[in-house]
């Protein structure tokens, strides 16, 4: 029995399969409710987890790298991940042909998904649940084999899936190159989806040079006879494309998928293609998919004590036949059988408990919350830094440092056990010509700017020194049209 996830941007549909059948389906929204249904859910149900994803924040990316092996390849790879999707913990990359001259170099497809805030919820519900989940695929990954019997190099295939949308996938020599998802309104129905995005994708791939001039685009169509009788009256006539409709009854015969198709939702075509043929690359990490490993380890030793058993005992009926006449041999025979028999029962019940108490889910929720205040990055003190120095044009920056230092003076309503951060800043101030005086107003009204954003500010230099051991004198000499300055700025998360 297999659990299917098919995740799009505000829903995720979940069914269990066991057999080739559908057993049992569930809906959950993407809101707090929705969410801590789909915990509760997940908590009953432990079978291996598939989790399909159909979101438009996927990227593609083709390149050609050195043909590297083992740890080289793999650093190579790491490179490019870093290169292209610093951003995200899920990329991939997927071969798509070795190059038959020159150096044989291999042509690459990297991908990812670029928005890890829509999957990480879900993700974090199935971690905490030891969901044995096996990997994250998306529906162009997993598009090929609807396309293999197709003898066009330069294939789109389009087909609609009811909470995602419209998704093109462009085929060259039946390896995927590219693929768009377009949101379907309720006030557009899959007809006008197709008609109004197909000429645009069409002019999309000759601009990227992905179809050679005056090469005819075939494009299959995956829907309901229905709605295809309707599209072959609707499409436009040009010698540019060609069109294959493809009826999802004939379709789900063809791939044996037992399901009754009321409308051209395209959905259960790949959770089943999904649940046959899951491609070996898919998104997911070693962290994501521990407890499916470890569900695998289980189940590979489960089959070892069940062999073990069978051998054991087969040879002790072998013994026993031999030598039926000695009844000692023979009760010695059946003490090993059950010993063996008891060390399966332990082996199985030393496995780890799958179960999370409430407690523990709870102490692991206060963790993660804890973590999240020490957070280290510097987006959330530089945008309001940013927009402050938006509205003083007139300061220039030459230098912005930023650390995190726990040393720094603790101020009322804020985190004592959280690290401040510190950001030193060194600019000057221009066209204030000799008028100082208003240069230090306009540095004053830069402080109290940022003072009012909750930032604790210290001057470490000043671009005119107004103490009585200062020079003014010796200070106009230095610049007529730039004055120095050198500001601390900190702040602590609030309590």
């Amino acid at each position: 029995m297999k659990l299917l996830l098919l995740l799009s941007a505000d829903h995720l549909h979940a069914q269990l399969m066991a057999g080739g059948k559908i057993t049992l389906q569930r809906e959950f929204t993407d809101s707090p409710e929705g969410q801590e249904n789909f915990a509760a859910f997940v908590q009953e149900v432990k079978h291996p987890t598939y989790l399909l994803v159909d979101l438009i924040e996927e990227d593609f990316r083709q390149e050609t790298i050195p043909h590297l092996s083992g740890s080289r390849r793999t650093a190579l790879l790491q490179r490019k991940f870093e290169q292209f999707y610093r951003g995200t913990p899920f990329p991939q990359a997927t071969l798509l042909q070795r190059q038959k001259t020159g150096r044989r170099d291999d042509d690459m497809l990297f991908s990812a998904l670029t928005n890890p805030a829509l999957i990480k919820p879900w993700l974090d519900i199935m971690l905490a649940q030891q969901t044995p989940l096996a990997g994250i695929y998306s529906v162009p990954q997993i598009s090929a084999p609807l396309v293999e019997d197709h003898p066009s190099s330069h294939l789109l295939l389009i087909s609609w899936e009811k909470f995602a949308g419209l998704r093109q996938t462009y085929f060259s020599n039946h390896r995927l190159q590219i693929s768009r998802l377009t949101p379907i309104h309720a006030d557009l129905t899959f007809q006008q989806a197709v008609v109004s995005e197909l000429t645009r994708t069409y002019q999309y791939l000759k601009s990227l040079s992905l179809l050679p001039s005056g090469q005819t685009l075939d494009v299959r169509l995956l829907g309901h006879s229905h709605d295809l009788i309707e599209l072959q009256l609707e499409l436009p006539r040009s010698a540019d494309m060609r069109y294959d409709f493809v009826d999802l009854a004939d379709l789900a015969k063809r791939h044996h998928i037992d399901y009754s198709f009321t409308d051209s939702d395209a959905s259960q075509v790949f959770l089943h293609q999904l649940a046959t043929r899951p491609p070996q690359t898919h998104y997911a990490n070693a962290t994501h998919t521990h407890y499916f490993t470890l569900w695998q380890l289980r189940l590979a030793l489960n089959l070892a004590s069940g062999m073990l058993l069978s051998g054991m005992l087969l040879w002790g009926a072998a013994n026993l036949w031999q030598s039926s006449h000695d009844a000692a041999e023979a009760a010695s025979l059946k003490t090993l059988a059950q010993r063996t028999l008891h060390e399966a029962q332990e082996i199985t019940l030393a496995f780890p408990n799958t179960y999370a108490p409430a407690a523990d889910m709870k102490a692991g929720v206060s963790v993660m919350r804890k973590l999240n205040q020490y957070d280290s990055s510097p987006g959330g003190i530089l945008r309001p830094l940013s927009a402050i120095l938006d509205r003083h044009p007139r300061i220039e920056l030459d230098d912005l440092a930023w650390r995190m230092d726990a040393t720094e003076p603790v101020v009322p309503n804020t985190l004592a056990d959280v690290p401040a951060q510190v950001i030193i800043i060194k600019g000057r101030m221009t066209d204030f010509a000799n008028d100082y005086r208003a240069a230090l107003n306009y540095l004053e009204n830069f402080q109290r700017d940022l003072t009012a954003q909750g930032y604790q500010v210290a001057v470490l230099a000043k671009p005119l020194d107004v103490s009585p051991s200062g020079s003014i004198a010796d200070q106009r000499d230095i610049s007529t049209d730039a004055l120095a300055f050198s500001l601390k700025i900190s702040r602590r998360p609030q309590a």
